[in-house]
Parts: C-alpha cells; structure tokens; sequence
C-alpha cells in the first residue's frame, strides 16, 4: 500500500472518536473527501454522520455505511485524592486496562493520564491483579484533590486510549500488518474513503445513486444508522465493518472456529451469508470478485450479528456485510493486513459501477 494511503488510514486512526463524540471524525472525512466530491454532495448531519453522494442514471439508491465511532470510556466521579473514575462507552477487556496511557478530551484540550497498576514487588499471587470490574479502575493526572481535578476535566468528559498506529513487519501473505487502536472501524471508513476516490476517477456513472455514510455510535445501539436509512430509504444496505480473525494466537483452535468459522488476514474481505442477507447480492458480489481476481472469506449469519446491518433489515429486504479481518478486537492492538482493505476497496468499487447491478435492484 502507498505511502498516502497508509497515511489517510493513520490519520483517521490518531482522531479520537468514541461514540457520542465524533464531531473532529467527522470534519476530517468531510475535508478529505471534498477533493473529490463538490460541496453539495457532502454534508455532516446533527447526528455528526457524514453522507457523500455519487449521484447515478436510475432512480435506485445504494447506502454504503461504516460507523466512525470506537469504543472509548467518559468519566464518571473524582474522589477525595483527585482519582477519577470511569465507565465504558461500548464494550471492552477490563483486563487490558492497567498500566495504560490514557486521554481526557475535555471542551478545551486533551489532558495526559494513566491508570495505575500494583507494584509488582506486593503482588502476592494472581487474584491480586485481577480487576472484576471497572469500578475498581481509576485514571490519574497527575493532581491531588477533588477540586483541583475538577477545575481541569467534568464529569461526562470522554476519555480514550492514547492513539497508537504502528507498522509491523512486512509479509508476503499478509503485506502491510498494522497495529493500533481504532481500527475498529476507521479501517472501514478508509474503505469507503478510498472506493469513493476510485468510483471518481474510473469517470464511470454508477447506475444506482450511491450514498456513502460514516455513521456514529454503532457501539452503543446503532441508532444513528436508523435515522439514516429512514430517511434515504435505500434499495440496498451494505454494512463495511471489521470481522473477527481466528489465525492469532487466542483464537487457534477448535472452538473458536466452530463458533465464528475460519478468518486469516490477507486471504481476503470477508461475506457473510445465512440469515438477513441478500442472496442474490451476495452471489453478484461473487461474481465480481473472481472476474476481477478479489480473495473472499466467508462466515455465516444467525440473524442479529451486531452490524449496522441488523438495522437495515427491520426497513429493506437487501443488505450485505463487507467484513474486513481484523485480530485482537476492542484492544489497543487491533491488527489489519493492508491486502484486505486493498480487496475491499477493489470488490465496492467494482461492484458499485458494475453494469450487472441492474439484476438485484
């Protein structure tokens, strides 16, 4: 992947955006894709989505959605000394969380902070270390007293890991391995970003009007993505998102692939199929791969599988799920192989600008 690519991908990634807070995501993806796109077809709503419009030669309508939000946490009280506590916005490993580096977003700046963890001199055996609940966590910033705190963060505050992006070792399988936090699901907004700027500059009229959106706080409900498809009403849905990876060292073995079926990085984006998923869409989608040489993975649908695309269901018969393999889910280390985004990027493009479209509209 090119070095202007791996730098949109870091960009998006060093933005904090939990959900209920993604109004700095939101303007930098504005800004990105008015290079592309002229003022009137972008837009950024009261909810902070951002909608990007190609404009088509019929009267159906195609919604591409990625959520902008990641899982976060916002402060909850300050004691006495001046620790402050916290709970999460969306879900998480309250394992992970000592010793980590932290950020307040306050309405003025982004403050510095930790949590703490025992000295490991004191630790008498395991179930010392072990955190229940995320009750028992506490940030620190470096100030004693509950005033004093206050007169630097409030309650309600959102609060995020320190960004982190790093690139790891280069590998034939799986090209560019990228590590951070939040790539859950900026990857899927870099997806979208990118397959906007292909469709642009293929000069190709889709047959379908596409609307792109970077919808918000799919980890705490997904209510914005509603408010979304009801009012463009779309023909079709397609959810791009992360999907769980099963080729790392946690996820080996027999039960995890029963449960969630076989996922590697750099084999490809993956499609869902079973239950609340567009047959023939997903057998076009097919198609378009092996004519134009795209790896695909697959895993199977029950129904509610926590996408945007539960959503879509309750209002339109076709929606699809472009997953995008992603290691370490909800941490601070998620993982990405930038073969698989370059797959999704070419199978959207390709699919949205394909003539056959008019089969499953």
């Amino acid at each position: 992947m090119k070095n202007k690519k791996i730098k949109l991908l870091k960009d998006l990634i060093s933005i904090p955006s939990p959900s209920g807070f993604e109004g700095n995501i939101a303007e930098f993806i504005r800004k990105e894709l008015l290079q592309y796109l002229p003022k009137t077809r972008v837009k950024i709503d009261e909810y902070k989505n951002v909608i990007a419009i190609i404009k088509g030669t019929s009267d159906k309508k195609i919604m591409i959605d990625a959520h902008s939000d990641t899982i976060g946490f916002v402060v909850t009280n300050v004691d006495r000394s001046g620790l402050i506590s916290l709970q999460y916005i969306g879900g998480g490993d309250i394992q992970i969380l000592p010793a980590r580096y932290l950020n307040i977003l306050t309405s003025t700046k982004k403050l510095n902070a930790i949590i703490g963890r025992k000295h490991a001199h004191l630790n008498e055996n395991e179930d010392d270390i072990k955190i229940e609940h995320i009750k028992d966590v506490f940030i620190d910033i470096g100030i004693r007293g509950r005033k004093q705190v206050l007169r630097k963060i409030k309650i309600g505050d959102p609060v995020v890991y320190k960004p982190y992006f790093e690139e790891l070792e280069q590998d034939k399988k799986l090209g560019q391995y990228i590590a951070g936090y939040g790539i859950d699901n900026k990857s899927g907004c870099f997806v979208l970003m990118e397959t906007i700027r292909e469709i642009i500059k293929s000069k190709k009229k889709p047959i379908p009007t596409l609307i792109f959106t970077f919808s918000t706080q799919e980890e705490i409900g997904k209510a914005k993505v509603r408010q979304l498809i009801k009012k463009y009403k779309p023909d079709l849905f397609i959810g791009t998102d992360v999907t769980f990876a099963t080729d790392c060292s946690d996820s080996e073995d027999d039960e995890i692939e029963r449960e969630v079926g076989r996922c590697e990085l750099g084999k490809g984006c993956v499609l869902y199929k079973g239950v609340g998923i567009s047959k023939e869409t997903v057998k076009l989608l097919i198609s378009i791969a092996q004519k134009h040489k795209i790896k695909l993975q697959y895993q199977a649908s029950k129904g509610d599988i926590g996408y945007n695309s539960d959503i879509a269901t309750d209002y339109i018969s076709k929606a699809v799920i472009v997953g995008i393999p992603l290691r370490n889910m909800h941490s601070i280390t998620e993982a990405i192989s930038t073969k698989d985004l370059n797959y999704g990027i070419r199978l959207l493009t390709s699919f949205c600008i394909s003539k056959e479209i008019r089969r499953i509209l």
